[in-house]
């Protein structure tokens, strides 16, 4: 996941973390479940002591904070006994007794919704797109995104004096062709004044002098990347 600070106006260091391959045991029940709360002390604890209170195995989980708010998502597997609305009952326990109101939801997984990744596709992209802040600036290169039918894996952005940072990976195996989007993506840039630019992640790895790492078990690789790759 990428995470960008935005205080940062001339570097912006950013952490990936690797996708686990996952995979669905006979006799356990995997669920994905999400949390979000005021930021304070102890929530990741009453989280975790709450699935493993029903036996729950953590085997993923990714957390964020946004303007005072925290959210998490887990992945975890459970025995079969352990139903849907057990961990719902389970979470409200947990809300009940918070200091903070805490939203919770839960959702079981089935087979066909464990597909094993490790790290990004071979074929992924990073493209970064630049230009003064303003509504819909998310929402215009996203569009340009779904129209090429190119499936944005990783997205971050961030913001400073007046300044708009958008990195996105991408994967472009589902695009016409990779040519073709990078005329469109030509014309694009002059059309909405965008400054933006799509590489290869081993190019973009390389240009910056940045480490992408491999599948490595579950440790977080920091990164740094130098703000001009937008121009």
């Amino acid at each position: 996941m990428l995470s960008l600070p935005i205080n940062s106006p001339q570097k912006a260091f950013f952490a990936i973390i690797p996708r686990l391959e996952v995979s669905m045991s006979d006799t356990q029940e995997q669920f994905i479940i999400s949390i979000m709360s005021r930021d304070r002390v102890g929530i990741v604890y009453e989280i975790s002591n709450a699935v493993s209170q029903l036996n729950g195995n953590l085997a993923d989980v990714r957390q964020t904070l946004m303007c005072g708010y925290f959210t998490m998502i887990l992945l975890a597997s459970f025995p079969p006994e352990v139903t849907q609305r057990t961990i719902e009952r389970k979470l409200a326990e947990v809300d009940a007794r918070s200091e903070t109101p805490i939203v919770a939801a839960v959702k079981r997984l089935d087979a066909t919704d464990l597909r094993p990744t490790a790290d990004f596709p071979e074929n992924s992209y990073v493209l970064t797109a630049r230009g003064p802040d303003r509504i819909g600036f998310v929402a215009t290169v996203s569009n340009f995104c779904q129209q090429h039918n190119i499936n944005i894996l990783d997205l971050s952005t961030t913001a400073s004096d007046q300044e708009y940072l958008m990195i996105l990976i991408i994967d472009l195996s589902q695009a016409a062709s990779i040519t073709q989007v990078r005329q469109d993506l030509k014309q694009f840039t002059q059309e909405t004044g965008l400054q933006m630019v799509l590489q290869h992640r081993d190019i973009f790895r390389a240009v910056n002098e940045i480490n992408l790492p491999a599948r490595v078990g579950g440790n977080i690789s920091l990164i740094q990347f130098d703000s001009h790759i937008g121009g």
